[in-house]
């Protein structure tokens, strides 16, 4: 494998070794230091490898290379090389460009004195738990790093790039649903008056639920969709009548807001999630 461009002394854009021809993207700690044009690489320094997409992402690589400092890569790669680790998942490539953007501007940010709250912190360490507690490694290494003190809104933030990158789908659509589960949830609140238990087990169950319904909404899956067991939705109305009350007016509210009809198959779901919270608190409305 021999060097086609150097980019930095982490980054090298690269002649494959499978005889296709094909230019591939190697990252690693000093890849491509003291290297040139057709410069062997040495495997052992090889800790990841692109081949999708090359072109684009050679062309985004060298647009941030030429404005962000070498240390911000080196970051992203250590924070990365461990999400991977720990959540045992496959992120995908563009993470390495979206990260990197965001930790250099989040770490300028705060160097000029400039906090921006989270306001979807709360639902990510809900929705995401794993993602997060992976992203507050992430957060005190780059604290030790570059000695700062970057908030757990931060962590929340990072969280969010790597469900991002697990499921492939835009960061607009995440924060989306992610939003989207927040405006349910206040809507419950308000609807019974109540604060739900953020530690017990049918909350967490409800927004697992809620991040599912928010996704198959958001992007139109259960459009159409049939109701499977018309009696069973009839009992749960009847016998769960204040819990399905809240869901129609969270109906009312998806229809409103995100032109999206809710099929009676979700209604009787969420009512049946809704009703395992609120049947806990010996309150009447």
């Amino acid at each position: 494998m021999k060097i086609v461009k150097v980019l930095n002394n982490n980054i090298a854009i690269a002649s494959s070794d499978d005889g296709t021809g094909e230019n591939i993207i190697v990252m690693g700690c000093g890849v491509a230091f003291q290297k040139k044009h057709g410069d062997a690489i040495d495997p052992d320094r090889i800790e990841s490898v692109f081949t999708r997409h090359v072109p684009d992402l050679t062309r985004r690589l060298n647009e941030l290379v030429a404005q962000i400092p070498e240390e911000f890569f080196e970051a992203t790669q250590s924070i990365i090389s461990n999400a991977k680790m720990q959540l045992g998942k496959q992120l995908d490539d563009n993470l390495y460009l979206t990260l990197t953007d965001h930790i250099h501007f989040t770490i300028e940010r705060y160097r000029r004195g400039i906090s921006i709250h989270n306001r979807l912190l709360f639902e990510t360490k809900m929705l995401y738990r794993e993602e997060f507690q992976v992203a507050l490694e992430a957060l005190d290494y780059l604290n030790q790093r570059f000695d700062v003190s970057l908030p757990e809104d931060e962590a929340a933030f990072i969280a969010l790039h790597f469900v991002n990158a697990e499921t492939a789908s835009s960061m607009d659509q995440t924060l989306e649903v992610t939003k989207m589960v927040q405006q349910i949830i206040s809507i419950i609140r308000h609807y019974f008056h109540i604060e739900i238990d953020p530690e017990s087990l049918d909350y967490y169950r409800l927004m697992i639920h809620l991040k599912l319904f928010a996704t198959r909404s958001i992007s139109c899956e259960d459009a159409g969709e049939q109701l499977q067991d018309v009696q069973l939705f009839e009992l749960v109305k009847q016998q769960y009548a204040q819990a399905y009350a809240c869901v129609e007016r969270i109906v009312a509210f998806i229809e409103k807001t995100y032109h999206h009809a809710v099929s009676q198959n979700e209604q009787l779901y969420l009512t049946i999630h809704i009703q395992r919270v609120y049947g806990n608190y010996p309150h009447e409305r």
